[in-house]
């Protein structure tokens, strides 16, 4: 996580909670990142800033088992600002993440203006089944089968915990299957909680004119931005996991290396 910090007491600065982009994954979460920067607000808190933070997906992890009772986990705790202040306490807005956990988010941050972005539903299913198909690949469950336990980064745990529980699937094709159902309930289901003079339906597509009128800033003398959220994905992911690969390999190390010396020794019929 991107946590500024404050020079004097070296700790993560508290701010007000003043956006939630609640967008489903994959329905331009970055370029609202980067456009909500662009207009002045700090801190703003994006999926891809959690895939470096285990930390932070402890906490969403947490947050599945308090909030989504199809879960075996499921516990009915809740979540209270307090409890999402350990990861969006210095932010003064969300997106991406934000959109699975929107309810709590919205009932916790209940002064935070609330944006939902609305992307055409075939290509939004074809970009969001190419984000699961990292997140439930074969490289992913390996980590999360194999490595995780010796690493003690549970990210990929807690992420596929976090979508299933969140769409109320079972496993991968049951996601998959449920997609055009997830779709309508979550933007139906947001425009139906949040009171329209709080909440910004916001087309792909529509630029600065209606987020700037709606948040009151002025529309700055740039392009819109459009960033390439599935590549820089793809890289961060890429990245993250050739990192818990060397991490296991520290860890694993002695061990490979002394089965090694075992085994030669075993084949080359020397008593060890």
């Amino acid at each position: 996580m991107r946590k500024e910090i404050n020079e004097l007491n070296a700790a993560p600065v508290a701010r007000e909670m003043k956006v939630l982009s609640v967008g489903l994954p994959r329905t331009g979460s970055y370029s609202i990142c980067l456009a909500l920067t662009a207009l002045g607000y700090r801190n703003v808190y994006h999926g891809l800033h959690a895939i470096d933070s285990p930390e932070d997906f402890e906490v969403f992890g947490r947050a599945a088992d308090a909030l989504f009772p199809s879960l075996p986990s499921y516990n009915g705790n809740g979540m209270t600002a307090k409890d999402w202040d350990a990861v969006f306490g210095s932010c003064e807005a969300v997106t991406d993440l934000a959109g699975p956990f929107a309810e709590s988010l919205i009932a916790s941050y209940p002064d935070a203006k609330v944006i939902i972005v609305i992307r055409d539903y075939d290509k939004w299913h074809k970009s969001f089944v190419d984000m699961l198909s990292g997140i439930f690949g074969r490289v992913t469950m390996f980590i999360k089968n194999y490595l995780e336990p010796w690493t003690g980064d549970h990210s990929a745990t807690n992420v596929q915990k976090m979508m299933l529980g969140w769409t109320r699937s079972n496993d991968l094709g049951d996601l998959v299957s449920r997609t055009r159902e997830l779709y309508d309930r979550h933007n139906d289901g947001i425009q139906r909680l949040v009171p329209a003079e709080q909440l910004l339906v916001y087309k792909l597509g529509d630029g600065w004119e209606p987020l700037c009128e709606f948040l009151g800033r002025d529309i700055p003398e740039i392009p819109f931005p459009h960033g390439n959220e599935a590549a820089e994905l793809r890289r961060t992911i890429i990245n993250k996991q050739l990192r818990v690969f060397r991490a296991a390999a520290i860890k694993l190390g002695p061990y490979v290396i002394g089965a090694a010396v075992i085994g030669g020794a075993a084949w080359m019929g020397i008593s060890a």
